[in-house]
């Protein structure tokens, strides 16, 4: 009989010491779990978001055309130090999604969804840049460059987009921002690094709808060869251009470079102050793709316009922005 207590004895024994030695491996789990997630977040790029504080109602009032007209280029920004071509840099997995045509099918789409801002910067200046409509899970995205929306210490204000913009006119008419998104290393960024000079401003829905469902998204690519043809768009405002009338640029390949803080692509062209923001397409098949945009100069190689590359950091300041 003692034989079998000490064997009953020994089995409960063992079953707890297993229950405890289960419990402590789910909480190892749990706890590994824990901290995996609160590590996560800080291995992606960080995001600055800027809330509006206009009303969408009143940016449209303040955008009298005689203030449109007057409105400033943005300069197109220069960089000069820091040269070193490459043609063999490091980048992430290529991505691309497709982009989404007007519900009215209108025939210059996917160029409907290339247009001209106007933005009020922190010291009160009038000014003009160009971006472009993207397809996103809110419908309400504009691709543009960083400089546009977040400038000497401070974020710009009465941000109004006017896709398909021609001399004072936009035919569905315009739309009023309501949040403004940078990449947080651009506002803290040093002199010359212009490589994440990402900029997405969310807008609010006009008397037309919402912005992608009236003129369309571009499909967007990222981490992509650069050895294909670009067409580039924009608004260009300063001589010789007036900034009333969309301008393009064709190049057969890119130049990818490390200059300017990180990895930039360059292209043959003569767009200037105005036209910051403007897209760069790439193509495959029938399917255009934004892939860079319109952002700043060098003496390095002049009759040049620059982008910075669209990499992993550009994809998660719109993963940001499509879900604001």
């Amino acid at each position: 009989m003692r034989r079998l207590q000490q064997i009953v004895l020994s089995s409960v024994f063992s079953k707890v010491f297993l229950a405890l030695l289960a419990g402590m491996y789910v909480a190892y789990l749990v706890g590994f779990g824990q901290v995996v997630s609160l590590a996560w977040p800080f291995s992606s790029p960080s995001i600055s978001v800027h809330v509006m504080n206009e009303r969408a109602s009143d940016v449209l009032n303040y955008w009298t055309a005689a203030r449109m007209s007057t409105a400033m280029n943005d300069d197109v920004l220069q960089a000069d130090t820091g040269v070193q071509t490459s043609s063999d840099i490091s980048q992430g997995k290529a991505a691309k999604q497709q982009g989404q045509a007007p519900r009215n099918g209108n025939a210059e789409y996917p160029l409907s969804t290339v247009g001209k801002l106007f933005l009020t910067s922190a010291t009160g200046q009038n000014m003009v840049c160009s971006g472009t409509a993207v397809v996103s899970s809110n419908d309400s995205v504009v691709d543009t460059a960083g400089h546009c929306l977040y400038w000497n210490g401070g974020w710009v204000r009465n941000v109004l987009f006017c896709p398909l913009y021609d001399s004072g006119k936009s035919p569905y008419g315009c739309w009023a921002a309501r949040d403004l998104e940078v990449p947080s290393d651009w506002i803290s960024r040093k002199p010359n690094e212009l490589h994440h000079d990402y900029g997405m401003a969310i807008v609010s829905t006009n008397d037309e709808g919402k912005l992608t469902d009236v003129v369309g998204g571009a499909g967007w690519a990222y981490n992509q060869s650069v050895n294909q043809p670009y067409y580039a768009y924009g608004y260009p405002a300063a001589h010789p251009f007036d900034g009333q009338t969309r301008q393009m640029c064709q190049s057969s390949s890119g130049k990818l470079w490390n200059f300017a803080g990180g990895t930039v692509v360059s292209i043959p062209c003569n767009m200037t102050g105005g036209s910051s923001g403007g897209p760069w397409f790439i193509k495959s098949g029938n399917n255009w793709y934004l892939s860079g945009h319109n952002d700043f100069t060098s003496t390095i190689q002049p009759g040049h316009m620059f982008s910075p590359y669209y990499d992993d950091t550009w994809y998660a300041l719109y993963s940001r922005a499509q879900q604001t």
